[in-house]
């Protein structure tokens, strides 16, 4: 009878678990209503004795001293804290953390992570200046060469992985029109040709590739110092005026949230290669599009019902279902103007018949222009935003049954939670089948030696989400810390002549954008400007982060550096 009483407590608990799990917001008075409900039942006690420990912290009984910062090296499921949380507990509010307040605010914590420094912007804006410099000695006829930005450089939306998208304006000499002698292709292709033999030349580079035949003719290469990626076009005055309506939404219309989504979808892209027009991906103008569309017509946003900046969470969640399962592709287009809208493909006159799947999104600058016409790979970027909508939510699910019942109620969830990728983070891709599950035996139960749940029973271990979609590569940690480096050791000030500082500006999500810049130039004062910014990118906590330059960036320049539990560490050469 006792056997038969707890299977009933245990299916009515798995039914009220899903129910929380609906309206996660309301989860936590959901759980105290339950515990009170089953408080007098000694069957539906023994349910869950697994989770005792766990269920005493939560009410206060047992645990109620917080951890010191720093002592978790797993999170609560046994895998590895991810670069953002390093150094943190659990985020949320409380001991019974509302999940949506959890997600936001990992949002945050991976933008602030993922948000290129001072220094590192600064190494861009000096690549720039070298670029400058050598249009300027190639001393040409009656033209004046300038070097203009646009992309994600110039939007302020870039990776510390992106490119430096620039283009080369041919003016004629004093004015601020192109000169009639570069205004063709076949001349725009003899200049790509001089101005690749030039770079070289002046040292800027090592190599180009020089993509003549191209819709829009590009070099591209690498600075020497720096390693940054540049790609060069001609005249190419189209991407200046795209940059400037992106950085009108992300800076005026929606300052506080744009950039959060933006940068985390860009970074979601970027690590699936998916991110490139050429190859069939989606660039950053158009994600940008989609995601102000988006925002335009959330319902919840028109009627004022959300605060967008205290909810990227559930925004960027929401992006991935709209843009996933949701969005009619074979038929809507996507338009930002007039507070946005959506148009008829074929009155507008995007639809492709042969292929209809295409995505079709206009362009504000100049609506006869389908932002995404080269997005072939549309079906593909679809379906993965599908699989993150169902990952995330599967990850947020094991961990709202982790909280109740000790640990997520079927194998599914365990694999999800708890399976590592062959780099260490938790993200997974797929789930395997339950014939896979059956074979596994004993890997499916998830036990550590000693049978042990792997499973943390303490409430402040951390919990993250967003690994079960994004990842941050070691590879892209050593590179970050290089050019770090690099800054400090001077070389790009010694081959431009500059001061050591002339100019930072922060580019954090919570520095206002005409963000104050440090204008010393030299002496004890720009030096100790320059002591107290934080350049560590696996980002110990900031009570604990060391200044700079007293305790420098590590990583080897052989790129052998070994990851240890967030910290890089290398050796310098003898004669450096």
């Amino acid at each position: 009878m006792a056997v038969h009483t707890r299977q009933a407590t245990q299916v009515k608990a798995a039914q009220k678990e899903t129910e929380d799990f609906i309206q996660l917001a309301n989860s936590s008075e959901d759980e105290e209503e339950e515990e009170e409900e089953q408080g007098g039942d000694d069957d539906a006690a023994v349910t869950i004795s697994n989770n005792t420990h766990k269920r005493k912290a939560d009410d206060g009984e047992d645990g109620d001293a917080e951890p010191q910062v720093g002592v978790y090296e797993k999170c609560y499921n046994g895998q590895p804290v991810p670069p953002w949380l390093l150094g943190m507990r659990r985020l949320g509010q409380g001991k019974i953390p509302d999940i949506s307040e959890m997600v936001n605010e990992e949002v945050s914590k991976f933008v602030d992570y993922i948000s290129p420094t001072p220094e590192e912007h600064q190494m861009r804006v000096w690549v720039i200046e070298r670029m400058q410099r050598v249009l300027n000695n190639m001393k040409m006829i009656s033209v004046t060469p300038v070097a203009k930005c646009f992309g994600s450089f110039e939007t302020r939306l870039y990776l510390p992985t992106s490119d430096i998208d620039m283009t080369i304006m041919l003016y004629r000499e004093g004015t601020t029109k192109v000169a009639a002698s570069y205004q063709t292709k076949e001349a725009i292709r003899r200049y790509l040709f001089t101005l690749a033999r030039e770079l070289k030349r002046a040292g800027f580079c090592q190599k180009c590739e020089v993509i003549a035949h191209a819709r829009v003719p590009i070099i591209k290469t690498h600075e020497m110092v720096t390693g940054i990626a540049v790609d060069i076009s001609i005249n190419a005055d189209s991407g200046v005026q795209s940059a400037g309506v992106q950085r009108s939404f992300s800076e005026r219309v929606y300052p506080h949230s744009l950039r959060a989504i933006v940068l985390a979808i860009k970074q979601f892209l970027a690590q699936r290669s998916m991110n490139e027009v050429y190859t069939g991906g989606m660039g950053s103008y158009a994600i940008t599009l989609l995601a102000v569309s988006m925002l335009q017509m959330h319902p919840r946003i028109l009627s004022g019902g959300l605060d967008i900046a205290k909810n990227l969470g559930v925004l960027l969640i929401e992006f991935f279902e709209l843009y996933g399962k949701r969005f009619n592709y074979d038929n809507v287009c996507i338009s930002v103007l007039e507070k946005g809208q959506y148009l008829d493909k074929r009155r507008k006159g995007f639809y492709n018949f042969a292929q209809p799947y295409l995505l079709s999104v206009e362009d504000p600058c100049d609506q006869t222009n389908d932002v995404t016409k080269g997005t072939f790979g549309i079906t593909r970027i679809r379906q993965t935003f599908g699989g993150a909508y169902d990952l995330i939510n599967n990850a947020i699910f094991a961990y709202h049954q982790t909280r109740k019942f000790g640990e997520p109620m079927n194998d599914s969830l365990k694999w999800l939670a708890t399976r590592p990728n062959d780099d260490g983070s938790s993200s997974a891709t797929s789930v395997p089948s339950k014939k896979r599950l059956k074979a596994m035996d004993g890997k499916a139960k998830h036990k550590q030696n000693g049978g042990s749940s792997v499973f943390n029973d303490d409430p402040w271990a951390p919990v993250s989400f967003l690994s079960s979609i994004l990842s941050v590569d070691r590879s892209v940690i050593a590179s970050r810390a290089k050019l770090v480096k690099t800054f400090y050791q001077g070389t790009l000030q010694n081959i431009l002549g500059v001061e050591y500082q002339p100019q930072l500006t922060s580019l954090l999500p919570s520095a206002p954008a005409n963000a104050a810049v440090v204008t010393e130039t030299s002496g004890s004062s720009a030096q100790e400007k320059i002591n107290k910014m934080d350049f560590d990118f696996v980002r110990a906590s900031r009570s604990t982060r060391p200044s700079v330059p007293s305790v420098p960036v590590l990583i080897s320049d052989d790129d052998d550096g070994e990851y240890k539990g967030g910290v890089i560490e290398i050796e310098d050469d003898d004669d450096e």
